[in-house]
């Protein structure tokens, strides 16, 4: 599980090891710069960047 904090309200909140999976399945595949989800706490956008996604992917 990784973390996260978004730029508007400062919550942090964890990313699941499955969740950073298909995230970087779906960067890769639309050749995405980065992966956008949604804060829980405040509904803004956060961006995740490709780079940061791949050091997240769990190892083999």
């Amino acid at each position: 599980m990784r973390r996260v904090r978004c730029q508007r309200c400062g919550h942090m909140f964890t990313l699941s090891r499955d969740l950073v999976a298909a995230a970087l399945e779906e960067v890769q595949q639309k050749d995405l710069e980065h992966y956008t989800l949604e804060c829980p706490r405040c509904r803004h956008t956060v961006k995740v960047p490709r780079a940061d996604l791949e050091r997240m992917a769990p190892q083999p």
